[in-house]
């Protein structure tokens, strides 16, 4: 992850839930004598997280682990029909109606 936008003080880390996590990860504010540590430590938190939620999901896969959940829990049944009536044989649509123009 080359970039990633993290804050630890103002916006919504006055909001209950965040400060509480923050406050958890013990990033909250502003670092005593490092300005932007807090920050840079969240962000390779967070970093951390969505690696490991990436090799988790890769190694589902290499595993066969994520299409039998799929199927397990209902997905294999095959897509059901839309209720979108299909277009009528002799109808002019833009589409047709391009293809018959000559230039």
């Amino acid at each position: 992850m080359p970039s990633i936008e993290v804050g630890t003080l103002g916006g919504g880390t006055i909001l209950e839930p965040q400060s509480a996590m923050l406050d958890m990860l013990g990033v909250r504010g502003s670092h005593p004598t490092n300005p932007g540590d807090n920050a840079r430590r969240l962000a390779r938190i967070i970093g951390g997280a969505v690696l490991a939620g990436e090799l988790s999901l890769c190694s589902a896969l290499a595993a066969g682990h994520l299409v039998r959940a799929h199927m397990a829990h209902n997905r294999s049944q095959p897509p059901t029909r839309s209720g979108t009536p299909a277009p009528s044989t002799g109808t002019m649509t833009p589409s047709s109606l391009a293809m018959t123009t000559k230039n």
